[in-house]
């Protein structure tokens, strides 16, 4: 969707002249107060950029990593009597609930890389709820495990200072994401079904989250919130996401979504030389638009069950 925007700024940076992409990154709204310059980030800020009717962006920055040190320090500082770690620890569920409430916002979505660094931590203790992409090989069941020891003591951390914070009227969330289910992704199909190599360990990805994962977090849950959102091991798996093999260059080269591919759109593709596909490729091509909608439709059915 921001890819005509991109190729201009290219188009631009080859004439030599300076480019950059319009509105705010996330660093540039955390840097002032990590300096001690504001107490608390304006909503006048914060500068999104509109990519469709009722969709905006914050733009990424490269650089955002150099605000993990701070962070992390905020993290160890928030037993201290350090009012500016402290306000440092709230920031970016503030000034993202207080944007999303002034402008009405239905959902805000958070992706963050496989990490437990401080800048992922920080995310997942704002959010409402959180699901859980996995590849199907031994790694991401392996991973599960960790995800749960990592999960359960950030909860844990966060909810010893939550009161303390509430009384100095500081805005702190909950720290209680709701998980929301795991998303199967990045699998080959054969005959209409996982290749077996992948569906051995898609069986056990939900197997291990149900053993591991779900107990780990459910010792957080209350008379007033299931933050395992109830799901069982039949459940678990939101959704399969397979490999859409040439697909994802045309999207990322027209701007658009998957599902919006058209069929003229695949003549960009250096190998048609120019002709838009047809036959048994094309209808291929339609299968996994499909596929990939209603994925899309599964996912955000389970946005639902956030309370």
């Amino acid at each position: 969707m921001m890819s005509p925007m991109i190729a201009a700024l290219d188009e631009k940076e080859m004439t030599g002249s300076e480019t950059e992409i319009e509105g705010s990154s996330l660093l540039d709204l955390l840097k002032p107060r990590i300096d001690g310059d504001i107490s608390e980030i304006s909503i006048e800020s914060v500068k999104t950029i509109k990519i469709d009717e009722g969709l905006e962006l914050l733009k990424g920055d490269v650089n955002l990593s150099i605000i993990e040190d701070s962070l992390a320090e905020a993290h160890i500082q928030r037993f201290s009597n350090k009012t500016h770690e402290k306000r440092t620890y709230v920031a970016i569920g503030d000034i993202l609930t207080r944007y999303g409430a002034e402008n009405k916002i239905d959902y805000i979505l958070i992706d963050v890389g496989p990490s437990s660094g401080a800048l992922t931590r920080s995310c997942f203790l704002i959010c409402d709820g959180y699901f859980v992409p996995t590849a199907p090989d031994r790694f991401n069941v392996q991973a599960i495990g960790t995800l749960s020891t990592i999960i359960k003591k950030w909860m844990q951390d966060h909810s010893q200072i939550y009161n303390d914070f509430i009384e100095l009227k500081l805005p702190i969330r909950h720290g209680r994401p709701q998980f929301l289910g795991v998303i199967l992704q990045n699998f080959k199909i054969r005959g209409g079904k996982p290749k077996a190599t992948y569906q051995m360990w898609m069986e056990r990805i939900p197997e291990k989250v149900s053993s591991s994962l779900l107990p780990s977090i459910s010792e957080f849950n209350t008379d007033e919130k299931d933050i395992t959102s109830g799901l069982a091991k039949d459940k678990i798996v939101v959704s399969k996401i397979r490999d859409f093999e040439g697909l994802i260059p045309i999207m990322q080269e027209c701007g658009k979504a998957m599902f919006d591919i058209s069929q003229n759109d695949t003549k960009i593709i250096p190998a048609s030389n120019g002709k838009a596909w047809s036959g048994a490729p094309w209808e291929g091509a339609q299968e996994r638009m499909a596929t990939y909608r209603q994925s899309i439709s599964e996912i955000a059915t389970n946005l639902d069950l956030i309370k």
